[in-house]
């Protein structure tokens, strides 16, 4: 009796968040964020030198998001970040690139936690002492967030990891909204 009732109450709880689930359907979606990046370098990185400063960022992104199963959504999406300007004067960073990426949810109504793998192609300019450097490449990016979304609507907050041969660490952490058609 207590495993059907359990049984029960697990299928309630699932069809009442359904209608919720429909509203974040597969389909097309926009966006953008702004939050911190934390840049750090150091004297091995290329014309590196002693770097740990962190800057205003934003970003811009749309995907299509496609619902796998109930509790289950993949996403493609591309992207523009900066990560801003940090440091002032003779000590000055910016990086910048265009982004693509894949995300796995896993979630029950309008809330879900996912992860992001894709990549960043990417231009660095390091200002250290007067002395301008150009960079640019590719590089992993990887991360979790979590989203909600509800009639289309929806934020989302995420923390990024951006593994650029150039420099020593950057992470960045956001917040974001996104319309979802």
């Amino acid at each position: 009796m207590r495993k059907s009732r359990s049984l029960l109450v697990m299928t309630v709880a699932l069809c009442a968040t359904l209608p919720l689930s429909a509203a974040q359907a597969s389909g097309v979606y926009l966006g953008g964020g702004i939050g911190a990046a934390k840049i750090e370098d150091d004297a091995s990185t290329p014309a590196g030198g002693a770097f740990d400063e962190t800057g205003t960022a934003y970003k811009f992104f749309g995907g299509y998001r496609f619902d796998v199963l109930p509790l289950v959504s993949l996403s493609a999406e591309v992207g523009y970040r900066d990560l801003g300007k940090p440091g002032s004067g003779s000590r000055e960073y910016n990086v910048s690139g265009l982004d693509y990426g894949a995300l796995a949810g896993l979630g029950l109504g309008p809330m879900e936690l996912f992860a992001r793998l894709g990549g960043v192609q990417y231009d660095v300019d390091k200002t250290l002492l007067g002395v301008r450097q150009r960079f640019d490449g590719t590089a992993p990016v990887y991360g979790v967030g979590l989203r909600f979304s509800l009639f289309g609507f929806g934020i989302r907050a995420e923390y990024e990891k951006i593994d650029v041969d150039e420099l020593r660490n950057i992470d960045m952490i956001s917040l974001s909204a996104f319309y979802q058609f």
